[in-house]
């Protein structure tokens, strides 16, 4: 498990509380904090897990690329807003190129 996805447990926990006591009280504004701090976990609890099997698929790597899939996963610990717009870049691209070959 991952510093991400214990961050975004705690994240998670932390909006639902916030969440349910402004419904209690009825202070709207301590909701919404609520929903983005849980929203704010899940999205690290998702970071994490992806980061997790990313370790797991390094591991099982052949020896000679290792080291560079080491330092590429490094990379993506330390920049985690750029890692996930260039997962979602890539998936829009392979989307695209999916696309054109049904046509």
């Amino acid at each position: 498990m991952t510093d991400e996805q214990i961050n975004g447990a705690a994240h998670q926990a932390q909006g639902k509380t916030q969440k349910t006591f402004g419904k209690m009280v009825g202070d709207q504004k301590l909701q919404v904090e609520g929903a983005f701090n849980d929203a704010r976990g899940r999205s690290l609890e998702t970071y994490g897990k992806a980061i997790d099997a990313l370790d797991r698929l390094v591991e099982k790597a052949p020896a000679s690329v290792q080291p560079r899939a080491r330092e590429a996963l490094g990379v993506a610990r330390r920049k985690p807003l750029l890692t996930t717009l260039g997962v979602a870049g890539v998936g829009l691209l392979l989307a695209g190129l999916m696309g054109r070959g049904r046509r």
